[in-house]
């Protein structure tokens, strides 16, 4: 991917810093990776969004490209990330426990670590599914020309 020049936002007059301007963006599987480990789908940059576990800023560190890209129900999708990446973590720790006990499966055991991953689980993966469903959105939703070249909307 080659980045341009940066590219002054049309909206809002703001003093944030200007998007960078891209030519293209990655695949389906670079995508998808940036987003499993947090760093922006739009450049790869690992500030993304993030400047804390919980604390989220409009636009990337680096990049400066939003990320709700002018759509109001982004944070339904990311949750819909995180609950399926909650969801995958407690099957893959019942199968991983079934296997490993079998077959003398204590049950009291695997309710209590199941059970802590039911309610920790969110937290753990909330930054992650905000990066994740960003590389999900970007991919079905390619970007427009102005966004490429750094004109988007962060701020509903």
């Amino acid at each position: 991917m080659s980045k341009g020049t940066d590219i002054s936002s049309s909206q809002g007059g703001s003093s944030e810093l200007p998007a960078v301007a891209f030519d293209s963006l990655p695949g389906f599987w670079a995508l998808l990776g940036r987003g499993l480990t947090r760093r922006c789908a739009w450049c790869g940059d690992r500030k993304a969004y993030f400047t804390g576990w919980f604390r989220r800023q409009d636009a990337c560190g680096a990049c400066r490209h939003g990320w709700r890209r002018g759509d109001e129900a982004f944070e339904l999708g990311a949750t819909t990330a995180n609950i399926i990446l909650t969801f995958f973590s407690i099957l893959i720790a019942i199968l991983v426990a079934v296997v490993i006990t079998w077959p003398d499966v204590p049950t009291a055991a695997l309710i209590v670590i199941i059970g802590s991953l039911a309610v920790l689980g969110p937290a753990l993966w909330y930054p992650v599914s905000f990066t994740l469903w960003q590389a999900v959105d970007l991919f079905m939703r390619r970007p427009e020309p102005s966004e490429l070249a750094g004109h988007g909307d962060a701020d509903l």
